[in-house]
């Protein structure tokens, strides 16, 4: 698996700057062993200077993960509160990883709730989720939201065959809705190099909006405007 470059760089600055949020919710397409790639990523980078995937066990970082059942209860959340309340020691937080924090019993997220609203001063909790309805919309709104598309971890430029490949079926507008996410989170990833494809592919999606245009004759006009017209 590949780290998600452009995030890695606003969290290492994040860090380095102390200004971490208490509470993140990673979603969105990606599967969530990505998500929890990341990150694991993130708190060997606390802990170690490092932003991989820790190779030995991290000493302040706790993961809790689902039980038999498929549910997270609250004698787990119980648990994250002990670990995230004791103060850290080689790193300037304790950071608790939740999996699959979707399947939180009602119990155990009423329980969460109180955490985040009143968080301790060195704590980091990451709930990891394919699906954030399954939550409580007031325990939702504590946390910071990071999106992970499905192209997150991808570098390589879209190229014309890219577009081309939502023209060859009956494309739906989620579909194209999934292409303008994938092909945002490429081009941030040198927002420099791509400074062009990345105004022009804004203004697509701003006339999508407030104009209400039809999404294939956008794409194709984004594709004739990147790469010239079709022959």
């Amino acid at each position: 698996m590949i780290v998600n470059k452009f995030l890695e760089k606003n969290f290492k600055k994040l860090a380095e700057n102390k200004k971490l949020s208490h509470a993140y919710l990673f979603f969105g397409e990606e599967e969530n062993e990505e998500k929890f790639f990341f990150a694991q990523s993130l708190a060997n980078f606390l802990e170690n200077g490092v932003f991989e995937p820790p190779k030995i066990l991290l000493r302040e970082t706790l993961i809790v993960s689902p039980d038999e059942r498929n549910s997270v209860g609250i004698d787990a959340v119980r648990e994250i509160k002990r670990f995230l309340w004791q103060k850290p020691v080689v790193s300037f937080c304790r950071a608790a990883i939740v999996k699959n924090a979707d399947v939180l019993t009602p119990e155990a997220q009423h329980a969460v709730l109180k955490i985040v609203e009143e968080p301790p001063e060195n704590s980091l909790l990451v709930f990891i989720v394919k699906n954030q309805e399954n939550l409580l919309p007031t325990l939702v709104s504590r946390f910071q939201k990071i999106y992970f598309s499905l192209s997150a971890g991808k570098t390589s430029d879209f190229k014309k065959s890219d577009f081309l490949k939502l023209f060859g079926k009956e494309t739906t507008d989620e579909e194209i809705d999934g292409f303008f996410r994938s092909l945002l989170a490429n081009l941030t990833e040198n927002k420099i190099k791509n400074a062009a494809a990345l105004k022009e592919t804004l203004k697509s999606l701003k006339n999508i909006k407030q104009f209400k245009t039809n999404k294939r004759l956008q794409i194709r006009a984004l594709m004739s405007t990147l790469y010239g017209k079709e022959r």
